[in-house]
């Protein structure tokens, strides 16, 4: 509290500083430097605006992504600095990067780009070989920069290659790419897109032990190139989920049509999707590669660029017939009724206001102008009024005639099938029937003769025999079960077919491109789903995104958790080195203080001993010359008891006899005295030495032991140290699976939202396509009720034998069956609509069913992972013990040979015996003596 008041009087800023980086410049607002001009996209991590410098003029591409924390900004580091760091023709160029008020804005240098994934639908069909042959080209080349800088960009695809107008690409979108250390490093991060990732990296997502490198780039790169030939990438109907399991167990993609393709080009492809890792060819390699050595110039990639930016005239032509709307298009249900009625309708029937398209078969040509491949539609043709019968009473009977003939088969076929609400469709595609085929061949039959109708009177019979049978067969698809909408569905001709013409100058000549599409009522379905999946890689992209943050957060603290343990270990080993270190060092201090003392107390104890024997020889050498005096004394009084006349000479004689024995006395007695003061003076020094060998002795013990407690604390500390790294790697191997885990189920929670999203909205589609039927079905009923009964009426009245009471029983009896008829065609058209929907609902739940066992598989491989990876931890630290235990032996070998060394060497300097041995019992009880193998 006071601290904050403190910062509040004076104004101290007490925010923590931001770490600054190389290539951000922080606190600065880039609409000071750069001006908005437009908005070119909308990426999965922000906005990307067109932006131009406001004192050079230059043109950029601004991504701007807003960032909630600092770790959060540290996640777009890499891709800054790889593109501070790249300088390549067909790479984007960093231009700036700002950090102000919480919003990373990245300038990128681009001239008008526009991205081949855009370039793709906008065209609305893939690119031709030689284009595709340049683009790959320039693609190879960027690779093998990038691989030389250590750089895998892990999310080739089209969107992420930027097309300028000069021809040139530029690669993009270095967001999850890797920056490694060293050329030979392999990640093993799962991240990318999944239709695009490679096999070893769709791995990564159980399974850490095949990690991948730089040739990750190159199966992107394949990928890549059939989704330009084709717009969409193989496996695009598939969700994400479903994909990285098709990519990881089955065989690599191919081009959907192979035969409109070089050799060159599919060899091209077979090389770069190999999904064994260490036979893929790299970048360098496939440069060599018949299909891209050959290219020199970027033509082809102009023409498209101008082809994209030509003016485009769009024209749709309506294929349905004047006057006809959207009920009229429904077949009309004549399964009751006396075939030879069906003459009244045929006037009645509109003429066609444009020719049929016929079928196309085969393949699509290579050159833009074109129908897209697979637009073939066989459609009931409304019957022709060229020729309309003269005299309809003379027609009927003769058509009534054929169509008796014929109808009797047509009945007994009609009742041996068997109804099949789904006949003919399948997967969403509309398979022509047996019957449809004639209804086409009527059609191009009735197209190739309109001369023999004019000209021949007989033609109008067989004319209307064809019609006739077109509806014959319509009937006989009506009874199989199919219903009204069904047939005009599988049969109809598209509502709409969209013509586009694109002008455009290359070398100054005009081109004009013309292409067809058909507009198909599902289409707008089909472009939900495209936008739903484009939504589902958006969701995953930032799960990746959020994933490989959290592992990095993870990681880095594990390696905090390792280097403060070995910090720890060294601290704990270097206090224990110490504490020996002084142990021994006062030790030896103490030993020389003892022995220094020892030897100034022996020096005194010397100088006392010398002093006080040479005291106590003085007085007995003192005692010594009074005894000889007293000899002296008492030879001469012996002398003098003699007589007097030897007393003279027996005095000389005896006086000389004496001094010779004197002096030999006195000779051998300090003689004596000098050899007791030697010897006690030699015994005092032996004791001496023998105290201080003693004493010496002692300390070596003393310091050998010392330095065996040192070594055996050691020992004891490292196989301590083993353990304890050993517990915290499986710990830490043990948290890394709890992330993943914890991520997956994350993820699968995902997946599970987005297939009941899926499953839900195929729901509604159908509710709103049978709730669609059901609507219009009585309308329908209406209708063919009215005609029906005009028809019967009239009938009637040209057929006519009874009176008019009987005919009015007759039409309400036609009356009363109609009712049955449409009560039946209502109750049938409910169970198909209850039939659909269970199948449908089967369907969801056989999905969900399929997800939920592919979900648990993972999770089992994963956790079957983390034990086998524990497992091999085992293994490693018993290998580890081992190893050191084997070592361990030759190093107390060699510690106790230098000890014995070492008392050898003090033994032989005091002159003790070598034959004496160190005191067992004075050595470590953990220590044995090293004994050679040999005598065991």
């Amino acid at each position: 509290m006071a601290l904050s008041r403190f910062s509040k009087m004076f104004r101290i800023d007490t925010k923590k500083k931001g770490k600054q980086y190389e290539h951000v410049n922080r606190d600065v607002n880039p609409n000071d430097m750069w001006e908005i001009v437009g908005e070119l996209g909308d990426g999965a991590f922000g906005k990307v605006y067109k932006a131009k410098n406001k004192e050079t003029g230059v043109l950029a591409a601004a991504k701007v992504i807003e960032t909630k924390s600092e770790e959060e900004l540290e996640d777009y580091m890499v891709e800054i600095d790889i593109l501070a760091k790249c300088d390549h023709e067909y790479i984007v160029k960093l231009l700036d990067a700002f950090y102000y008020d919480n919003k990373l804005s990245v300038a990128l240098l681009v001239c008008n780009p526009f991205s081949l994934f855009s370039l793709l639908s906008e065209l609305d069909r893939g690119l031709t070989e030689p284009q595709i042959r340049v683009v790959c080209r320039q693609m190879l080349e960027a690779l093998v920069y990038l691989h030389s800088m250590k750089i895998i960009h892990r999310d080739l695809k089209a969107g992420n290659i930027l097309l300028t107008l000069d021809g040139t690409i530029k690669l993009a979108d270095f967001g999850v790419s890797a920056k490694n250390s060293k050329t030979l490093q392999r990640r093993d991060s799962f991240i990318g897109t999944p239709y695009w990732m490679a096999p070893e990296v769709v791995m990564c997502e159980t399974m850490k032990d095949t990690p991948y490198d730089y040739k990750a780039d190159i199966w992107s790169l394949g990928i890549t190139l059939i989704e330009l030939a084709q717009i969409e990438p193989p496996h695009h109907e598939l969700n994400p989920m479903r994909v990285m399991l098709k990519i990881a167990k089955s065989e690599p993609p191919t081009l959907d049509e192979p035969y409109k393709w070089s050799n060159d080009f599919k060899d091209f492809l077979r090389s770069a999707l190999d999904k064994n890792q260490e036979t893929r060819p790299t970048a360098a390699q496939l440069l060599e590669h018949p299909f891209v050595r050959s290219v020199t110039s970027n033509r082809p990639l102009k023409e498209l660029v101008a082809e994209a930016k030509a003016e485009v005239m769009d024209e749709i032509e309506d294929n349905r017939e004047e006057g006809e709307d959207e009920d009229t298009m429904e077949l009309i249900e004549v399964t009751n009724l006396d075939l030879s009625d069906f003459f009244l309708l045929l006037p009645t029937m509109p003429s066609p206001s444009s020719p049929v398209p016929l079928p196309r078969t085969g393949p699509r040509p290579d050159s833009l102008t074109g129908e897209l491949a697979g637009s073939v539609v066989v459609a009931p043709v409304p019957l022709p009024r060229q020729n309309p019968p003269r005299d309809p009473h003379e027609l009927a009977s003769k058509l009534a005639e054929e169509l008796k003939l014929s109808s009797e088969k047509s009945e007994s076929e009609a009742s041996s099938k068997t109804s099949s609400s789904d006949s003919g469709i399948e997967d969403g595609k509309s398979t022509p029937t047996p019957e449809e085929d004639k209804i086409g061949m009527g059609t191009l039959e009735s197209r190739k003769r309109p001369s023999l109708s004019e000209s021949e009177g007989g033609a109008d019979h067989s004319s209307m025999s064809s019609d006739i049978h077109m509806i014959r067969d319509q009937i006989r698809s009506e009874e199989n079960g199919r219903s009204p909408k069904q047939t005009s569905r599988s049969s109809a001709l598209p509502d709409k077919t969209l013509k586009r013409t694109r002008k455009f100058v290359v070398d100054g000549v005009e081109v004009s491109v013309t292409t067809s599409k058909v507009i198909r009522e599902d289409e707008k379905k089909e472009e939900e789903m495209r936008f739903l999946r484009r939504q589902e890689l958006r969701e995953l992209r930032l799960m990746q995104k959020e994933e490989q943050r959290a592992q990095a957060e993870l990681n880095a603290k594990l390696e905090v958790q390792k280097e403060q343990m070995q910090k720890r270990y060294d601290q704990e080993m270097n206090t224990k080195k110490r504490f020996y270190d002084t142990e021994l060092e006062n030790l030896e201090k103490h030993q020389k203080q003892t022995i220094e003392k020892m030897e100034s107390d022996h020096n005194v104890k010397l100088k006392d001993e010398t002093k006080r024997i040479k005291s106590e020889q003085e007085r007995e050498y003192r005692k010594f010359q009074e005894h000889l005096k007293q000899k002296k004394k008492e030879v001469k009084q012996f002398v003098g008891s003699l007589p007097r006349n030897t007393r003279k000479e027996s005095l000389r004689q005896s006086m000389s006899e004496f001094q010779e024995k004197k002096k030999m006395d006195e000779e051998e007695f300090l003689t004596k005295q000098k050899e007791y003061l030697d010897s006690r003076l030699k015994e005092i020094v032996n004791n001496n030495k023998r105290e201080i060998a003693e004493m010496e002795r002692d300390c070596l013990n003393k310091k050998q032991q010392l330095i065996r407690e040192r070594e055996a604390t050691i020992w004891d500390m490292e196989e301590k140290f083993y353990h304890e790294r050993h517990q915290l790697l499986k710990q830490q191997l043990k948290d890394q699976y709890f992330l993943q885990r914890h991520q997956l189920l994350k993820k699968h929670e995902m997946e599970q939202n987005h297939m009941q999203c899926y499953n839900q909205r195929m729901i509604e589609l159908l509710k709103a396509g049978q709730q669609q039927e059901k609507s219009r079905l009585p309308k329908i009923q209406r209708g063919e009720a009215k005609t029906r009964m005009a028809m019967f009426k009239k009938s009637l009245r040209i057929n006519s034998t009874g009176s008019p009471a009987e005919d009015r029983e007759k039409i309400k009896q036609f009356a009363q069956q109609e009712e049955k008829r449409q009560k039946v065609e209502r109750h049938n058209q409910q169970q198909k609509h209850e039939n659909q929907m269970r199948e449908m609902i089967a369907q969801c739940d056989g999905n969900m069913r399929e997800l939920q066992q592919m979900q648990n598989e993972k999770c089992h491989l994963l956790v079957e992972n983390e034990t086998q990876r524990l497992k091999h931890l085992d293994e490693q630290q018993n290998q580890l013990l081992k190893e050191w235990k084997d070592q361990l032996k030759p190093r107390k070998k060699a510690l106790e040979d230098e000890l014995n060394a070492k008392k050898k060497e003090q033994e032989a300097f005091f002159g003790i015996s070598e034959s004496m041995e160190f005191n067992s019992s004075l050595r470590l009880s953990k220590f044995v003596p090293y004994q050679d193998s040999s005598t065991t």
